[in-house]
């Protein structure tokens, strides 16, 4: 019997992870590599309430180097999300596979974005609310990067022992 996905409490906490990402990556993170011209207007209304709120210097002026973030998040993290969805779902064996590069990529380009806000010619109260705003994606990779390696490591090491244990039988 396949184990229910409200059993496996961090499979679920992805699960919402990815299902409220999902929306959040096209409704705003992606938004500057959008044509503009096709940008509706409560999508630009919400950028604004953003950037008004935030002051988030990546949606001002948006460095090149955060446009191949947002590329990379829409050709794969965007895919990753919504496959995760399913996967962890039906509990595939391919969930740590997919999500260790998924979080490694999440963790690494949020760190990037956070080591860039000292720079940012911004009041140090919106250093804050930025880190705040970004903190969670940095701590929610971190932590889901640690859960797949170890997810990996044990069926690597299970296999191993498998081998080793045919290798002693063949021996005997």
């Amino acid at each position: 019997m396949a184990t229910s996905i409200f059993s496996r409490k961090r499979d679920l906490a992805y699960m919402v992870y990815f299902a409220l990402g999902i929306p959040i990556a096209f409704a705003m993170d992606l938004q500057p590599i959008y044509p503009p011209h096709l940008l509706p207007e409560i999508l630009v209304s919400l950028k604004d309430f953003y950037v008004r709120n935030y002051n988030d210097q990546f949606y001002i002026n948006t460095p090149n180097f955060f446009r191949v973030f947002l590329w990379i998040e829409f050709v794969y993290q965007v895919p990753v999300m919504i496959w995760g969805l399913g996967g962890l779902y039906r509990n595939s064996p391919k969930v740590p596979l997919i999500l260790l590069p998924f979080a490694v990529k999440v963790f690494l380009t949020t760190l990037t974005c956070m080591l860039e806000f000292p720079n940012f010619p911004i009041p140090l109260e919106k250093k804050i609310s930025l880190t705040t705003l970004y903190g969670p994606y940095l701590a929610v990779s971190a932590f889901m990067m640690i859960d797949m390696y170890l997810r990996l490591k044990k069926v690597i090491d299970n296999q191993v022992f498998v081998q080793q244990q045919t290798v002693v039988k063949k021996l005997l």
